[in-house]
Protein backbone atom coordinates (compact mmCIF):
# COMPACT_ATOMS: atom_id res chain seq x y z
CA UNK A 1 0.00 0.00 0.00
CA UNK A 2 3.07 2.62 0.76
CA UNK A 3 6.15 2.72 -0.97
CA UNK A 4 9.28 1.44 1.55
CA UNK A 5 10.34 5.66 1.55
CA UNK A 6 6.74 6.61 2.69
CA UNK A 7 6.78 3.67 4.95
CA UNK A 8 10.34 4.93 6.64
CA UNK A 9 9.03 8.78 6.62
CA UNK A 10 5.54 8.13 8.70
CA UNK A 11 7.25 5.44 10.91
CA UNK A 12 9.70 7.83 11.80
CA UNK A 13 6.82 10.47 12.33
CA UNK A 14 5.09 8.79 14.39
CA UNK A 15 8.08 8.13 16.78
CA UNK A 16 8.28 11.86 17.02
CA UNK A 17 5.12 12.25 18.15
CA UNK A 18 5.28 9.28 20.77
CA UNK A 19 8.68 10.35 22.00
CA UNK A 20 7.99 13.68 22.16
CA UNK A 21 6.67 13.84 26.11
CA UNK A 22 9.19 11.74 27.12
CA UNK A 23 12.20 13.96 25.58
CA UNK A 24 10.76 17.38 26.78
CA UNK A 25 10.07 15.67 30.42
CA UNK A 26 13.41 14.26 30.49
CA UNK A 27 15.60 17.32 29.09
CA UNK A 28 13.45 20.36 29.66
CA UNK A 29 13.98 21.83 26.17
CA UNK A 30 14.70 18.91 23.50
CA UNK A 31 18.35 20.38 22.80
CA UNK A 32 20.47 17.91 22.27
CA UNK A 33 24.13 18.21 24.54
CA UNK A 34 26.60 20.49 23.09
CA UNK A 35 28.56 19.15 20.62
CA UNK A 36 26.64 16.57 20.02
CA UNK A 37 24.29 17.65 17.10
CA UNK A 38 25.95 16.69 14.09
CA UNK A 39 26.51 13.83 15.28
CA UNK A 40 22.96 13.00 16.12
CA UNK A 41 22.40 14.07 12.32
CA UNK A 42 25.28 11.76 10.87
CA UNK A 43 23.35 8.67 13.87
CA UNK A 44 20.07 9.29 11.73
CA UNK A 45 21.38 9.21 8.09
CA UNK A 46 23.21 6.09 9.03
CA UNK A 47 21.21 3.80 11.46
CA UNK A 48 17.43 4.82 10.60
CA UNK A 49 17.35 6.25 7.11
CA UNK A 50 20.06 4.04 5.00
CA UNK A 51 19.49 1.25 7.03
CA UNK A 52 15.94 0.83 6.99
CA UNK A 53 15.82 2.28 3.59
CA UNK A 54 18.70 -0.66 1.94
CA UNK A 55 16.63 -2.94 4.26
CA UNK A 56 13.44 -2.44 2.79
CA UNK A 57 15.35 -2.78 -0.72
CA UNK A 58 16.45 -6.11 0.11
CA UNK A 59 13.32 -7.76 0.87
CA UNK A 60 12.05 -6.31 -2.50
CA UNK A 61 15.08 -7.68 -4.76
CA UNK A 62 15.77 -10.97 -2.53
CA UNK A 63 14.64 -13.98 -1.07
CA UNK A 64 13.60 -13.72 2.67
CA UNK A 65 16.15 -16.40 4.03
CA UNK A 66 19.57 -14.46 2.29
CA UNK A 67 18.02 -11.21 4.36
CA UNK A 68 17.37 -12.66 7.73
CA UNK A 69 21.44 -14.52 6.90
CA UNK A 70 22.71 -11.26 5.54
CA UNK A 71 21.01 -9.21 8.86
CA UNK A 72 22.73 -12.04 11.25
CA UNK A 73 26.07 -10.98 9.47
CA UNK A 74 25.28 -7.52 11.36
CA UNK A 75 26.39 -8.47 14.93
CA UNK A 76 29.95 -9.59 13.30
CA UNK A 77 30.65 -6.64 11.77
CA UNK A 78 29.77 -4.29 15.23
CA UNK A 79 32.33 -6.32 17.05
CA UNK A 80 35.01 -6.15 14.82
CA UNK A 81 34.49 -2.22 14.37
CA UNK A 82 34.32 -2.03 18.03
CA UNK A 83 37.18 -3.84 18.39
CA UNK A 84 39.38 -1.47 15.55
CA UNK A 85 37.35 1.75 16.56
CA UNK A 86 35.98 1.41 20.30
CA UNK A 87 39.28 -0.89 21.89
CA UNK A 88 36.43 -3.13 22.86
CA UNK A 89 38.12 -6.13 24.57
CA UNK A 90 37.23 -9.32 22.30
CA UNK A 91 37.68 -12.40 24.62
CA UNK A 92 37.73 -15.71 23.73
CA UNK A 93 33.39 -16.42 24.54
CA UNK A 94 32.42 -13.42 22.80
CA UNK A 95 34.13 -14.87 19.25
CA UNK A 96 32.64 -18.47 20.01
CA UNK A 97 29.07 -16.82 20.52
CA UNK A 98 29.47 -14.85 17.86
CA UNK A 99 29.76 -18.18 16.28
CA UNK A 100 27.59 -19.79 17.40
CA UNK A 101 24.78 -17.35 17.66
CA UNK A 102 25.25 -16.84 13.25
CA UNK A 103 25.31 -20.63 13.15
CA UNK A 104 22.29 -21.46 14.82
CA UNK A 105 20.33 -18.50 13.03
CA UNK A 106 21.54 -19.63 9.82
CA UNK A 107 20.72 -23.39 10.68
CA UNK A 108 17.20 -21.89 12.14
CA UNK A 109 16.42 -20.16 8.16
CA UNK A 110 18.24 -22.92 6.12
CA UNK A 111 15.97 -25.37 7.84
CA UNK A 112 19.49 -27.13 9.11
CA UNK A 113 21.04 -26.62 5.62
CA UNK A 114 23.85 -24.22 6.64
CA UNK A 115 25.67 -24.79 3.13
CA UNK A 116 22.65 -22.38 1.97
CA UNK A 117 24.89 -19.84 3.06
CA UNK A 118 27.73 -20.06 1.14
CA UNK A 119 25.61 -20.68 -2.33
CA UNK A 120 24.18 -17.22 -2.08
CA UNK A 121 24.75 -15.46 -5.22
CA UNK A 122 25.10 -11.99 -4.56
CA UNK A 123 22.69 -9.84 -6.39
CA UNK A 124 21.42 -6.02 -5.82
CA UNK A 125 18.78 -7.21 -2.88
CA UNK A 126 21.66 -9.00 -1.37
CA UNK A 127 23.87 -6.34 -1.65
CA UNK A 128 21.84 -4.21 -0.08
CA UNK A 129 21.07 -5.82 2.74
CA UNK A 130 24.77 -6.09 3.25
CA UNK A 131 24.83 -2.70 3.18
CA UNK A 132 22.19 -2.17 5.82
CA UNK A 133 23.74 -4.85 7.79
CA UNK A 134 26.84 -2.45 7.94
CA UNK A 135 25.06 0.48 8.62
CA UNK A 136 23.22 -0.79 11.50
CA UNK A 137 27.07 -1.42 12.66
CA UNK A 138 28.55 1.88 11.89
CA UNK A 139 25.38 3.24 13.81
CA UNK A 140 26.21 1.26 17.00
CA UNK A 141 29.66 2.49 16.81
CA UNK A 142 28.79 6.09 16.81
CA UNK A 143 26.17 5.84 19.27
CA UNK A 144 28.84 4.89 21.70
CA UNK A 145 30.32 8.65 21.16
CA UNK A 146 26.86 9.97 22.70
CA UNK A 147 27.59 10.84 26.15
CA UNK A 148 25.44 13.60 27.57
CA UNK A 149 22.54 13.90 25.51
CA UNK A 150 19.36 11.52 27.34
CA UNK A 151 18.14 8.74 25.44
CA UNK A 152 14.92 9.90 25.04
CA UNK A 153 16.44 13.00 23.65
CA UNK A 154 18.46 11.28 21.25
CA UNK A 155 15.73 8.99 19.92
CA UNK A 156 13.49 12.15 19.58
CA UNK A 157 16.08 14.26 17.11
CA UNK A 158 17.24 10.52 15.46
CA UNK A 159 13.54 10.26 14.38
CA UNK A 160 13.09 13.96 13.62
CA UNK A 161 15.95 14.25 11.28
CA UNK A 162 15.02 11.20 9.29
CA UNK A 163 11.20 12.19 9.11
CA UNK A 164 12.86 15.61 7.84
CA UNK A 165 15.16 13.65 5.56
CA UNK A 166 12.61 11.79 3.64
CA UNK A 167 9.66 14.07 3.67
CA UNK A 168 10.76 15.82 0.90
CA UNK A 169 12.49 12.74 -1.31
CA UNK A 170 8.52 10.99 -0.53
CA UNK A 171 7.16 14.19 -2.09
CA UNK A 172 8.93 14.85 -4.85
CA UNK A 173 9.89 10.96 -5.59
CA UNK A 174 6.70 9.61 -5.43
CA UNK A 175 3.78 12.36 -4.41
CA UNK A 176 1.33 11.60 -1.73
CA UNK A 177 1.43 8.41 0.30
CA UNK A 178 -2.30 7.28 -1.61
CA UNK A 179 -5.57 8.11 -1.04
CA UNK A 180 -6.04 4.77 0.53
CA UNK A 181 -4.49 3.31 3.08
CA UNK A 182 -6.38 -0.05 4.99
CA UNK A 183 -6.79 -0.30 8.72
CA UNK A 184 -4.14 -3.01 8.19
CA UNK A 185 -1.99 -0.38 6.94
CA UNK A 186 -2.82 1.81 9.35
CA UNK A 187 -1.85 -0.37 12.34
CA UNK A 188 1.12 -1.78 10.43
CA UNK A 189 2.14 1.63 10.86
CA UNK A 190 1.45 2.28 14.22
CA UNK A 191 3.23 -0.71 15.34
CA UNK A 192 6.59 -0.09 13.49
CA UNK A 193 6.31 3.88 14.29
CA UNK A 194 5.85 3.32 18.15
CA UNK A 195 7.22 -0.13 19.18
CA UNK A 196 9.92 -0.56 16.41
CA UNK A 197 10.91 2.97 16.00
CA UNK A 198 10.01 4.53 18.69
CA UNK A 199 10.61 1.92 22.02
CA UNK A 200 12.85 -0.43 19.80
CA UNK A 201 15.65 2.53 18.94
CA UNK A 202 15.68 4.03 22.71
CA UNK A 203 15.96 0.42 24.35
CA UNK A 204 18.83 -0.13 21.83
CA UNK A 205 20.16 3.25 23.03
CA UNK A 206 20.05 2.49 26.22
CA UNK A 207 21.87 -1.08 25.90
CA UNK A 208 24.44 0.28 23.69
CA UNK A 209 25.47 3.11 26.64
CA UNK A 210 24.72 0.24 29.36
CA UNK A 211 27.30 -2.95 27.93
CA UNK A 212 28.72 -1.87 25.15
CA UNK A 213 28.27 -1.91 21.31
CA UNK A 214 29.47 -5.80 20.56
CA UNK A 215 27.40 -6.89 23.37
CA UNK A 216 24.27 -4.96 22.55
CA UNK A 217 24.40 -6.08 18.77
CA UNK A 218 24.55 -9.36 19.83
CA UNK A 219 21.50 -9.76 20.79
CA UNK A 220 20.10 -8.95 17.70
CA UNK A 221 20.66 -12.55 16.39
CA UNK A 222 17.78 -13.29 18.92
CA UNK A 223 15.10 -12.31 16.77
CA UNK A 224 14.54 -14.67 14.78
CA UNK A 225 14.14 -17.51 17.94
CA UNK A 226 12.21 -15.25 19.49
CA UNK A 227 10.01 -14.79 16.06
CA UNK A 228 9.40 -18.47 16.34
CA UNK A 229 8.60 -19.01 20.32
CA UNK A 230 6.03 -15.94 19.58
CA UNK A 231 4.44 -17.37 16.48
CA UNK A 232 4.54 -20.63 18.29
CA UNK A 233 2.51 -18.95 21.91
CA UNK A 234 0.33 -16.43 20.42
CA UNK A 235 -0.76 -18.19 16.36
CA UNK A 236 -0.23 -22.00 17.32
CA UNK A 237 2.32 -22.48 14.94
CA UNK A 238 4.20 -26.03 15.55
CA UNK A 239 7.87 -25.78 16.42
CA UNK A 240 9.94 -28.91 15.94
CA UNK A 241 12.99 -30.71 17.71
CA UNK A 242 15.09 -29.28 15.19
CA UNK A 243 14.08 -25.75 15.71
CA UNK A 244 14.13 -26.10 19.49
CA UNK A 245 18.03 -27.20 19.30
CA UNK A 246 18.63 -24.09 16.35
CA UNK A 247 17.38 -21.89 19.00
CA UNK A 248 19.38 -23.59 22.24
CA UNK A 249 22.90 -22.52 19.85
CA UNK A 250 21.49 -19.09 19.25
CA UNK A 251 20.69 -18.36 23.27
CA UNK A 252 24.12 -20.02 24.08
CA UNK A 253 26.06 -17.63 21.51
CA UNK A 254 24.31 -14.87 23.16
CA UNK A 255 24.92 -15.99 26.41
CA UNK A 256 28.84 -16.45 25.66
CA UNK A 257 28.94 -12.99 23.83
CA UNK A 258 27.08 -11.06 26.88
CA UNK A 259 29.86 -12.89 29.23
CA UNK A 260 32.73 -12.45 27.45
CA UNK A 261 34.73 -14.13 29.33
CA UNK A 262 38.21 -16.37 28.72
CA UNK A 263 37.33 -19.77 28.16
CA UNK A 264 41.00 -20.96 28.23
CA UNK A 265 43.55 -19.96 29.88
CA UNK A 266 46.81 -20.99 31.59
CA UNK A 267 47.02 -21.37 35.63
CA UNK A 268 50.05 -19.43 36.71
CA UNK A 269 51.60 -21.15 39.90
CA UNK A 270 52.68 -19.18 42.71
CA UNK A 271 56.78 -19.19 43.00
Amino acid sequence: ELSPLWVLCLRSGIAVMVLFPAALRRNRGLRPAPGEGGLLAVLSLVGVVGCNYLYYYAVQNTALANVAILYALGPIITTVLAGIFLKETVRQGRCLGIVLAFAGVAALITNGDISAVFSIHFNRGDLAELGSASCLAAYTILSRRLKKTPPECAVFWLMLIAFAATLPMALVLEGGPGPHISIRGILSLLYLGVLCSGLGYLLQQCSIRQIGASASAAFLNGISPITILTAALILGEHVTFNQVLCMAVVFSGLYLNASNQNLFYKKHRAA
